[in-house]
């Protein structure tokens, strides 16, 4: 699928080309039969034609198709880094140290990157960004490689692209390449490609099926991906029997959100019997993995007793505390109510405006209209009527009706 649009997207590419070509010794059409000496004699045009440019008028003029690309490279190194941006530099690179072609037409797709970035004038080209720290003899190592049919290596340098060089088309080329191998690594990461519609057109559909397939091979995430989509009908229809069964296959492998999940479908019953018991242990297991979301869960079941639990405030403490710590916003404010309406059995006014302070920074509206409350009633605090008004105009901003009906009071004090 995508190597088909990668060959079309060639040609369309070679059309443009055909028209704006001034590149002497460069054969377009025989683009179209690629092969290993057609790249060689255009990188040594192009390497040629750039060097010359830049005022290596000393280079020999004749038997252009006998000098070797890897040789001029080597010997222009130094001036190549100045001159060519960091991505054409290594792509040129890259391509030199083929020996055969296994791939044309993503190979093809490299060469014209490099001969649409020499024909744009390439004096005025930006650099692209790419990550300083680059290992140059590793990519290019990967690319050969990649370019043998080493499907590991298609994906290691797919990643290469995605995370040191931000080239996501190139990133998914060779995803797309090694996903055909079946490397389950490549499968998953073009998954959320497709799922996400980076750098393709999103699409569920393609999106399940890669998923689909590195599950079956054992892949955990793609696993929890895949349960995630037959869960809300993505791309499928809903199954709760097929999400179950692929979100237990990857809780198994220690995906922390597949045990979350669980706990959602046996606290609700979502295609299985009700099971507070089963849907406390997969919040634990979540919890205790530093999960936020099943920690803040875990807080409200021992703060209101439920699940058969009895009420625990000591323990909700902790797990509100461990979810704040990761500034889950509903547990600011949790923590901000308990303190100050002395759940604990102790009223503390200052931890409760320093916790809903923490929820209303994060944009709490309700947070904000507690803090009025506090500051309003002076209940444990002395009573401070302009800090009761910022707060509560600020809540009122966020569209509390009370906040304004508080402040149309407060408005002559």
């Amino acid at each position: 699928m995508y190597q088909q649009w990668l060959k079309e997207s060639n040609q369309e590419r070679l059309k443009s080309l055909h028209k704006q070509s001034t590149l002497q010794g460069v054969e377009y059409e025989s683009l179209e039969k690629f092969s290993l000496p057609v790249l060689q004699q255009a990188l040594v045009q192009i390497v040629r034609t750039v060097l010359a440019k830049k005022g290596q008028r000393h280079l020999r003029v004749v038997h252009t198709k006998h000098d070797h690309v890897l040789t001029l490279l080597a010997e222009y190194d130094d001036l190549l880094r100045e001159v060519m941006p960091a991505t054409i530099y290594i792509l040129s690179w890259q391509l030199a140290s083929l020996e055969k072609i296994s791939y044309p037409v993503e190979v093809a797709d490299d060469l014209l990157d490099l001969l649409e970035w020499h024909l744009s004038n390439e004096e005025s080209a930006e650099v692209l960004q790419a990550d300083d720290e680059i290992d140059h003899e590793k990519i290019m190592d990967l690319y050969k490689e990649a370019s043998e049919h080493n499907a590991e290596a298609q994906w290691r340098l797919g990643e290469y692209y995605r995370l040191h060089m931000f080239e996501t088309r190139k990133a998914i080329k060779w995803f797309a390449v090694a996903a055909m191998q079946n490397n389950s690594e490549a499968q998953y990461a073009l998954g959320n490609y497709y799922f996400e519609g980076i750098g393709v057109s999103e699409d569920y559909q393609q999106a399940l099926q890669l998923y689909e397939k590195a599950a079956q091979q054992g892949h955990a995430d793609a696993a929890n991906n895949l349960a995630d989509m037959y869960f809300n009908g993505e791309g499928t229809k809903e199954d709760l029997v097929l999400a179950k069964k692929w979100f237990e296959k990857a809780a198994k492998q220690g995906v922390v959100e597949a045990m979350f999940t669980l706990g959602i479908i046996y606290e609700q019953g979502l295609g299985v019997d009700i099971d507070e018991q089963q849907a406390l242990v997969y919040y634990q297991k979540a919890a205790l993995q530093g999960y936020v979301e099943a920690q803040y869960r875990i807080a409200g079941i021992y703060l209101e007793g439920r699940f058969a639990q009895p009420v625990d405030m000591n323990r909700a403490l902790y797990w509100y505390e461990q979810a704040a710590a990761q500034y889950h916003v509903d547990a600011f404010y949790d923590l901000g109510y308990i303190w100050s309406k002395g759940l604990t059995g102790i009223r503390n006014i200052d931890k409760g405006i320093h916790w809903f302070k923490q929820a209303a920074i994060q944009g709490d509206a309700e947070a904000k209209l507690q803090l009025g409350h506090l500051y309003n009633n002076g209940e444990g605090i002395a009573r401070n009527v302009s800090e009761a008004k910022r707060w509560y105009e600020l809540a009122a901003n966020d569209g509390i009706a009370e906040a304004t009906i508080l402040l149309e009071k407060l408005k002559d004090l």
